[in-house]
Formats: C-alpha cells, structure tokens, sequence
C-alpha cells in the first residue's frame, strides 16, 4: 500500500487490514525504524457523496501510536505525578471544574512546579517533542500548535465488594472509564505513563473503529471494541480530538496517562466545516432523546396491554402540545388548498404511520452511521491545504496594552479633545 506522503513516517512499512464492514477495509502501518504504528479510521461518506475520493483518508483520519519518552523519563515522570496527587488528594475526586461535560480524575500540569519544570526546556522539552511529533503526523506548522490543557489523569479499578475496600479508599470517587465524547481540540494526545504489568484493560477506544473485527492477540495495539493500546509505556497516542474516543474500562490495577488539548492556529482551519459538523451531531442528539421518549413511551403502552387498561385516558398517547405554527382547518386554508389537505388541531394524534417513520430516523444504530458520516467529513474538510493558509499574524502585530500616564494622553485618543464629546 502506498502512503500519499513521502516522509521518514511512511518509510519501510508494513501493512494488514482488518474488516468492520464488506466494504471498509482499515489500514494498519508499521514503521519498524520508528517503531510507528497508524491506524486508518475506515471512511463512511455514502458513495454517491464522495465528489472526490482523493480526500479520503486525510491526515486527520490517521492515528498514531509513537515512541515519545525513554524508559527513564516515563519512569520520572510517573513518579513526579504519583507523589503530587497523593500530597494534593487530585486523584481521590472527579473533577467538576476543569472538565465539566465529562469529569475526569485528574489535576492540570500547572498546577505542579517541579512536573512543569521536568516537562519544560530546563528537563525534557516535552512540548517541543509533541509538537514535533503531531507537526511531523498532521502537517501544521509547530509555531501554530498551542496547549489548550494539559494534564495527568487517573483510571483505576472501582472495588464493588466491601470487603476488599480498604480504610483508605473509603470516600473516594475514582474513574475506571470515560465515556465517549469529542474533545475541544482538534489534536489531542494520550501518553501511558504506567507500566503495562500495573493495569489490565483500559486504552483509547474510537466509535469509527467500533465495527472492527480483529483477531484475538494481545499483543495487538487495536482491540475490539475499537479499542487503541499502547505497546508499551512511554508511547504516545496522537489523534483528532472530534474523533468521537473515550476510555476504555481498567479491569485490573491503576492506568495513569498524561493527556493534551491541542489548539491548531486559525489560518490552518477551513471556516465554517466545525460549525455546520456540531449542526449535524446536534441533530442527532435530538434523534437520540426522541428515541428514548419513544422507548419509554411504547414500554408504558406494552404494560398497560398487559394490564388490560384499554380506557383511552389510562394509555399514553403523543400528542402535540406545540401545534400554534402549524398548518390548522380554517376557512382560508380550504380556499387556497383543496380540503382534503392534512392540518393540525390542538388535540391532533401523530399518526401510527408518521411516528413509524420517526423511529425509523430515531434509530441508535441509524444515529451512530449519520454522526460517522459528518466525522468523517470534518476529517476530510477542516484542515486547509497548505496553499490555502494565510500568513500567520503574529501577536505584536495585533497590539498591546500598555499603561500611559495621563499627561501623555495628547494625541492618542481619536475624535477627543479632552472636553466635550465629538462626533468623530
């Protein structure tokens, strides 16, 4: 197989394919130099929707699992991060505050001296080598990579058996998994920092890889469900943040990992391509609850069935109680339409037909493929070619504050001549 990009990266690979559908094959390279592994996310845009098949897999549809840090660093590292959390308790509650959508237990980088200092360009210029690494991966320039945040989380075993909890775990609120979501980067990244023989289960698990049938090794960095494993502490995971990922659940042990959102300067980013994508996934929010009123609904009426309540004020109906903007029987309406044409009254029944077509659309299986078809166009569109992208404003160039005595005020102030008001 042939990579569209003529690099160290791509060099010397090897190739397998694993299946999640007859048609979508996933690609997985190995870069025996490098030690570099990148998984394709299969592409999901409907045939008749792919104007150019050229755009599929863009950069972005690539995964990547690198060596990052040596046997040592990780080492350090690891032990710089237990020692702060276990003095400053970070790790014995969710946090509410950073992260509020999705909680995790956690606590920011800056938040500790000596690990800032470890990471920074007096220890091991941590963020030189990840920039480095995602500039190398998602070609953007390394001057327009920013931290949105960056931290080190916690994932460890919940014992559900009271006899195994210990005094000291008592009042604790830990995580053993995360639940899918998008992060507001659009790169982000995960490090392992625990050793494999300290954890059981866990890793980065992809909704796109979902479908994948893989053979049972492992060894393998990609586990069903989806599931992306480093092959060893130390290694990076480098991936879109609007990939929809979560945690996956530690079954065993404690999983400790350094996490990064990472901010892409805007001369980089097509206007308008995340926008009409969150359109879209919200749509399908509104399908998913619509689903579960459904659900909830046609439970009640199999039990009412059960029950004999066959009184029409005892089984649950949909109904519409928002009805004023829609279309009504009034006189003028059978002038201009024939009258045999649909309307809608205050206690007008959604009919059995139309509600079957609802469901149809309120399907989670029907839900998921419209969330991968809008993925996997953001990953095909939002990144500008590089001929595209304007020249890059710099921050001084943009203006600054700066404090003026009020004796120097003369001649800074447009339109004021220190008295009264002027139309300029």
């Amino acid at each position: 197989r042939t990579l569209d990009r003529t690099s160290s990266l791509f060099a010397t690979t090897t190739t397998s394919e694993v299946t999640p559908s007859p048609t979508n094959a996933i690609a997985i390279d190995f870069n025996e130099e490098s030690q570099r592994h990148i998984v394709t996310v299969p592409k999901f845009l409907p045939s008749d929707d792919q104007d150019n098949d050229d755009t599929y897999p863009s950069l972005l549809h690539r995964i990547h699992i690198v060596p990052l840090l040596t046997d040592k660093e990780t080492s350090d590292l690891l032990q710089l991060a237990r020692t702060y959390a276990t003095e400053n308790q970070s790790w014995d509650q969710q946090d509410s505050s950073r992260h509020v959508s999705y909680q995790t237990v956690d606590f920011a980088i800056e938040e500790s001296i000596q690990i800032s200092q470890y990471l920074g360009q007096s220890g091991i210029n941590f963020e030189e080598r990840i920039f480095s690494a995602l500039s190398e991966a998602y070609d953007v320039d390394e001057d327009d990579l920013s931290f949105l945040d960056l931290f080190c989380a916690s994932y460890e075993v919940k014992e559900t058996d009271d006899a195994t909890t210990s005094e000291s775990d008592e009042g604790r609120d830990t995580m053993d998994r995360l639940a899918v979501h998008r992060d507001g980067s659009l790169l982000s990244f995960t490090v392992l920092l625990s050793p494999l023989e300290e954890f059981e289960g866990g890793g980065t698990v992809f909704d796109a890889l979902g479908d994948v049938e893989v053979d049972d090794d492992n060894n393998s960095i990609l586990q069903a469900p989806g599931i992306i494993q480093s092959p060893q502490a130390g290694y990076a995971t480098l991936h879109s943040g609007k990939l929809l990922h979560g945690g996956h659940v530690v079954a065993k042990g404690q999983r400790i990992v350094l996490v990064g959102f990472v901010d892409v300067h805007e001369r980089n980013i097509k206007p308008g391509v995340l926008g009409n994508a969150a359109k879209e996934w919200g749509r399908n929010d509104v399908r998913t609850f619509w689903n579960q009123r459904r659900l909830s609904l046609s439970k009640r009426q199999h039990q009412c069935d059960l029950e004999g309540k066959i009184d029409e004020e005892q089984q649950p109906l949909w109904k519409l109680n928002n009805w004023r903007y829609l279309s009504k029987d009034t006189a003028e309406r059978r002038l201009i339409s024939n009258e045999g044409r649909s309307y809608f009254g205050k206690n007008s029944v959604i009919p059995n037909n139309t509600l079957k077509r609802i469901e149809g659309r309120a399907s989670l299986e029907k839900i998921r493929r419209r969330r991968l078809v809008t993925e996997d166009r953001l990953l095909r569109d939002i990144l500008l070619p590089r001929e595209e992208r304007g020249d890059k404003v710099e921050e001084d160039e943009e203006g600054e504050w700066l404090e003026v005595d009020p004796n120097d005020m003369d001649g800074l102030l447009l339109g004021w001549d220190g008295g009264e008001e002027s139309d300029t």
